[in-house]
């Protein structure tokens, strides 16, 4: 595709589009291998087509530090060989660990453990290993890890790749690539075709032994309801069918923002049609806002609940005054961290002579890298905030360009300003905010009033009273479960 500014997520849902994709599955379970490797085949193109050079950052696993992962790893284990100590719970809570940090001496995992503090002796919390750290002592503290299952579940994909695994994976590969060619003009490069069928072929040939896994882990912990962080992604598509064999409800929490553009969230009509690829999804997806379920194409329940994290974030900052409003908070995105940080210094002159400041603020992933990129700029400094809601309450303008802190801000900064970029305009096909298209517009806007928000539109994206609305949510479907009510 050479008008790379044009690609929208209906163009690349069009490469899945093909009933085909449905008969590619695992001899043993039948589960489909499409979910496998979906979100990492459109990310390929995503990559190359909106991020260039910087996409290859998409595509790079993170380094594992040998050492601290085989240290965690051997904890886990024992760890989890007294998981009897924990008993029988109603619900089961699966999280990634990306939102583990910690505070007052303990781990504590902003994504996962609101919801699990909100029904502390029914719940039971399975977490992912997280930059291999040890995450105890924690605020929360029936966990157990999933590091040893994982780790099994890719050595028996390596030992257990065989002929068939990878001549099978070859050719659903092949298949997307010539779809993907005919479709959008977008050719696979060779290496990583071979990469995604080699990732596939381990996948599929780990699929029998992980589902398993899953049933028995499942099984005992007596849940009634799974609720697993990234449940649409389709890797989680087996412990998605271990848990509907067994007759457990499953839902996925919200962890960031989605959009029309997100393509964990959003399907073809060939694959939202099928009723094979439905039982690869879970049945309900708690949102943080009406706003949020709109964007949303999986065929799924949705149910708008609010966000824990923000709320209790919100309750902590609620006696403290915000001050006067006077910084123009830049978020980056992770990747692109010289890109953004020429914004803020193009428009920081402007800035000055509003009488404002900017302020970037790193992403995480990027705090380390920003050393090779930072020289100091008058009226630009960098965020150090730990938590950005005591940022966004002191900002006047909030510019970025895919950050959920854009989201964040509504209903806390004065006003909200997006990048009109390609990534901008493929990530959020619909949102509420002002636009800018490069930093001479953004300094030409800091003295207006573009991008400030009305309020009625803060219960749309964060719907409030997120205790009682997922409390209620657990109570149905326990009751439906015949396991009588949570209160």
């Amino acid at each position: 595709m050479n008008a790379r500014h044009a690609l929208t997520l209906q163009d690349l849902l069009a490469v899945e589009d093909d009933a085909a994709l449905l008969d590619f599955r695992c001899p043993r379970t039948g589960l489909l291998l499409w979910p496998l490797v979906r979100v990492a085949v459109l990310r390929s193109v995503m990559s190359e087509l909106l991020y260039g050079e910087a996409g290859a950052q998409m595509l790079a696993a993170p380094r594992v530090p040998a050492r601290r992962a085989a240290a965690t790893l051997a904890r886990s284990v024992l760890h989890n060989a007294g998981a009897a100590r924990f008993g029988r719970s109603d619900v089961c809570l699966m999280p990634t660990g990306i939102g583990l940090a910690q505070r007052d001496g303990l781990w504590f995992n902003r994504l996962s453990d609101h919801f699990a503090l909100a029904l502390p002796e029914r719940t039971l919390v399975v977490e992912d290993a997280f930059d291999w750290q040890w995450p105890f002592p924690r605020r929360f503290p029936r966990v157990l890890l999933h590091a040893p299952l994982q780790v099994r579940a890719t050595l028996a994909g390596r030992a257990g790749a065989r002929a068939e695994h990878h001549a099978l994976a070859q050719r659903l590969v092949g298949h997307v690539a010539a779809r993907a060619e005919r479709e959008i003009g977008w050719t696979m490069p060779a290496e990583r075709r071979a990469a995604l069928a080699t990732m596939l072929a381990r996948k599929a040939a780990a699929l029998p032994s992980s589902y398993d896994a899953y049933r028995r882990l499942l099984a005992r912990t007596g849940a009634r309801l799974l609720v697993k962080e990234d449940a649409c992604y389709g890797p989680a598509s087996v412990i998605i069918a271990a848990a509907r064999s067994l007759g457990i409800a499953t839902a996925e929490y919200q962890h960031g923002a989605i959009s029309a553009g997100h393509d964990g969230y959003n399907f073809a009509p060939t694959l939202r049609a099928s009723a094979d690829y439905r039982q690869t999804l879970p049945d309900t997806f708690l949102a943080y806002g009406r706003w949020w379920a709109d964007q949303v194409n999986a065929p799924v329940q949705k149910l708008a609940i609010g966000n824990p994290h923000r709320s209790a974030q919100l309750a902590q900052l609620a006696d403290a005054p915000p001050g006067e409003r006077r910084d123009v908070l830049v978020l980056g995105d992770g990747m692109e961290t010289a890109l953004y940080l020429a914004l803020a210094r193009a428009v920081a002159p402007a800035a000055l002579r509003a009488g404002l400041r900017v302020v970037f603020r790193p992403h995480p992933l990027e705090r380390a890298a920003l050393a090779g990129h930072w020289r100091e700029v008058p009226g630009l400094v960098v965020d150090a905030n730990p938590d950005i809601y005591a940022s966004l309450r002191g900002a006047h303008v909030v510019v970025s360009e895919l950050s959920t802190g854009l989201f964040e801000a509504i209903g806390l900064a004065d006003r909200v300003l997006l990048w009109n970029t390609p990534k901008a305009r493929f990530a959020w096909p619909v949102h509420p905010f002002a636009t800018f298209d490069d930093a001479e517009q953004l300094a030409a806007q800091l003295g207006g009033r573009e991008g400030a928000l009305d309020p009625g539109q803060v219960e749309a994206v964060w719907a409030p009273g997120w205790r009682e609305g997922y409390t209620r949510y657990v109570d149905s479907v326990l009751a439906r479960a015949g396991q009588g009510r949570t209160a």
